[in-house]
């Protein structure tokens, strides 16, 4: 009993940046059905909306590009490295993880720096719910931390996770 609540605590907390997307998805979409009502029938505008959505959809974006990498969901267009001999494939593959890595760990530093420097310093608010700007867009960095995990995890973990198989599973499989 105890493991199966062990197992469904770590399924959560691996899936983290799956359940703040989806939670993000679901308010966004219920404020944007309420404001849509409340504007063209009720005649009378929800003034906040906007921003809730915005938090929603800075969060969601960061949080879905997380999940994106880990399961492999994002556009890839491989039909010239597919072309190419095995031997170049795999050069390639780790130039492609470079790139990636360079990528993200640019917008990572950037990011956080960034909103320190405009919102941070100057502690700048939303005009009506006076949600700090730092809790919109500081999602950012850890954003950017999480795709470098999920990428590198999801592509090189089983390579890993092979190589330390416990005793119990190896039976399994025979």
């Amino acid at each position: 009993m105890l493991t199966k609540k062990v197992n469904l605590l770590v399924k959560t907390v691996c899936n983290i940046d799956l359940i703040i997307a989806c939670s993000a998805l679901v308010v966004l979409t219920i404020i944007t059905v309420a404001g849509v009502f409340k504007r063209y029938v009720v005649k009378d505008p929800i003034l906040w909306q906007e921003e809730i959505s915005a938090f929603c959809q800075v969060w969601m974006v960061y949080m879905g590009a997380s999940v994106g990498f880990r399961t492999g969901s994002h556009v890839a267009i491989e039909l010239l490295v597919d072309a190419m001999p095995k031997n170049l494939q795999k050069i390639i593959s780790y130039l492609i993880d470079l790139i990636v890595l360079f990528v993200l760990v640019f917008l990572l530093v950037n990011s956080k720096d960034y909103i320190a420097q405009v919102f941070g310093r100057s502690g700048r608010t939303t005009p009506i719910l006076r949600i700090p700007y730092t809790y919109i867009y500081g999602i950012a960095p850890y954003g950017c931390a999480l795709m470098i995990a999920s990428y590198f995890l999801s592509k090189y973990a089983p390579v890993f996770t092979k190589a330390i198989e416990s005793p119990e599973e190896e039976a399994i499989k025979e």
